[in-house]
């Protein structure tokens, strides 16, 4: 499961991040569970499409992770960066039916669970997922709802808004045209016409493979207020 910490800062923080120590969940973290952390975590890169390891706790510096249904292509919620995947699997949890991917180039920190479940007090780790559920369940709520009731260009404004903020780059997110459609379950058609229509409205920039966003207001104003 993800956790994310309110990171604050926007894009600039987000590129700032290079140190696990940057990470804001590691700074809340008790002492002797950063000690551990400290002495077991390595960086691992994740290209698009990648999962991280699945016995592990992974810490998004930069970048952003999906949730995927099992055997399904549309993305039902995004650990952005700030977050951290794998805490249930620290106390044996049971995991849910949904594989988790990078749906940007991320980069990030994965650390063993068996030293860090070792110095974590089980009443500690269970009152931090009962908070963490109750705010996933919220979040998959409304983004089940949003799919429901929102048109592909309010959708597909408020993900390139959500990626590229995650993403943190100047250059623009590195996603196709594709990818967006297959992340959001829409035809290739419906995401070009309204990639489009935002770049008609100077919104967004469509380079090949990659979309730039110019004016954050008309994104925006674009977009569903789901986020």
């Amino acid at each position: 499961t993800g956790f994310h910490a309110d990171v604050g800062g926007g894009r600039s923080s987000a590129r700032a991040r290079t140190r696990l120590e940057d990470h804001p969940v590691y700074v809340v973290l008790p002492p002797k569970v950063q000690a551990v952390l400290t002495e077991t975590a390595r960086r691992l890169p994740l290209g698009a499409g990648e999962s991280p390891p699945g016995d592990a706790l992974y810490f998004v510096l930069n970048g952003a992770l999906g949730f995927f249904p099992s055997g399904r292509r549309i993305c039902v919620g995004v650990i952005p960066p700030g977050g951290v995947l794998g805490w249930e699997a620290a106390i044996g949890a049971a995991l849910h039916a949904h594989e988790t991917r990078a749906v940007l180039p991320t980069e990030g920190y994965v650390a063993p669970l068996k030293p860090v479940h070792a110095v974590l007090r089980d009443a500690w780790i269970h009152q931090f997922l009962a908070a963490y559920a109750a705010s996933r369940a919220r979040a998959l709520g409304v983004e089940a709802a949003c799919n429901a009731r929102h048109t592909a260009l309010q959708r597909l404004a408020k993900w390139i808004a959500r990626l590229n903020n995650a993403a943190g780059e100047e250059r623009g997110i590195s996603i196709t045209q594709g990818e967006l459609g297959s992340l959001l379950g829409l035809q290739r058609t419906s995401v070009n016409a309204a990639c489009r229509h935002l770049q008609d409205r100077g919104a967004v920039r469509i380079r090949r493979a990659r979309l730039v966003v110019v004016d954050q207001d008309a994104l925006s104003e674009a977009a569903c207020d789901c986020d």
